[in-house]
């Protein structure tokens, strides 16, 4: 290269950075971020989005990556512009709505879950470079609702309500949430175990521990709710219901709950006191009778 262009490249360069110090002066590849769904049904479409500004300059390539390998590029000098770079059974790009911004991956398998990356960058002199990523994961539901063991349908006031809200196999677990009559209960309710690993299945499951002491308080109108949700993400949300019944004690004739020290009633003594006058009275009336009776016997006998 002569002296003369050398030079005149040089004082481009200096030009160029110096500009693109100044405060508010702004050129090339800018504003790149990407949208990619959290999370993604197994089986289902995945569109993949990468967003820039390219200003005044020329886009060069777009490349997207799973991980550190390379599966999609898109270089608008060449024809065709797009490059699939995957084996057969993993991601399956579908290239006819496939661009420099968009990507859609057809039928998504579970083994793709991790993180995608798309990597922007400009053409010549800059051939200025963004990459951006984000994580992505395919979910496998569970093919049914959460199921409710453990809980009976009556208790009574001071009973141990313990029972277990477990949730299907899937990819990953799901998270379980107690409610009771729609208020989600506090942590010192709950015993949570360890996310169950199904290895032949690659799925895995979740069990949530529901204990408590029956109070009062839990009794709407003689009626107790229990509910335990499954979410997972925000593309899978199912929930069981269990409808629990108060158990009141019975009264015996002596007018006494066997268990009225732990389940009293509103007003104590209304009860006791009006079968004790009841059976006082039917106790009085039946002494009566029986001397009434001994005495017109013995008359009779007299008499004759």
């Amino acid at each position: 290269m002569p002296l003369e262009m050398f030079n005149i490249w040089r004082i481009f360069i200096f030009v160029l950075v110096y500009l693109t110090a100044l405060p508010g002066f702004s050129v090339g590849l800018r504003n790149v971020n990407v949208r990619i769904p959290a999370a993604v049904k197994r089986g289902d479409n995945a569109l993949l989005i990468c967003n820039y500004d390219i200003e005044n300059e020329t886009l060069y390539t777009v490349k997207w990556y799973r991980g550190r390998r390379e599966f999609y590029r898109y270089t608008p000098k060449e024809n065709p512009a797009w490059k699939i770079f995957t084996k057969p059974n993993e991601i399956n790009v579908e290239t006819t709505k496939s661009n420099a911004s968009h990507v859609l991956l057809r039928n998504v398998p579970t083994s793709i879950s991790g993180k995608f990356a798309c990597e922007v960058s400009a053409d010549a002199p800059t051939f200025d470079t963004s990459i951006v990523t984000a994580d992505m994961e395919v979910v496998e539901l569970p093919t049914q609702r959460p199921i409710i063991t453990g809980i009976h349908s009556r208790y009574r006031l001071g009973d141990i309500v313990n029972g277990n809200c477990s949730s299907d196999y899937s990819k990953p677990a799901a998270n379980l949430t107690w409610w009771i009559n729609d208020i989600q209960v506090p942590p010192n309710y709950l015993r949570i175990y360890d996310i169950q690993r199904h290895l032949a299945e690659n799925l895995e499951s979740a069990v949530l521990e529901l204990n408590f002491v029956v109070t009062v308080h839990h009794f709407i109108k003689g009626r107790l709710k229990l509910k335990c949700s499954a979410r997972i993400h925000d593309i899978y949300a199912q929930e069981s219901e269990k409808m629990i019944e108060e158990d009141r004690p019975r009264i015996l004739a002596s007018g006494r709950s066997p268990d009225m020290n732990m389940y009293p009633f509103d007003q104590p003594g209304d009860v006791d006191e009006h079968n004790e006058l009841f059976l006082t009275h039917k106790n009085a009336a039946s002494s009566a009778s029986r001397m009434n009776w001994n005495l017109m016997h013995t008359l009779v006998n007299w008499l004759r």
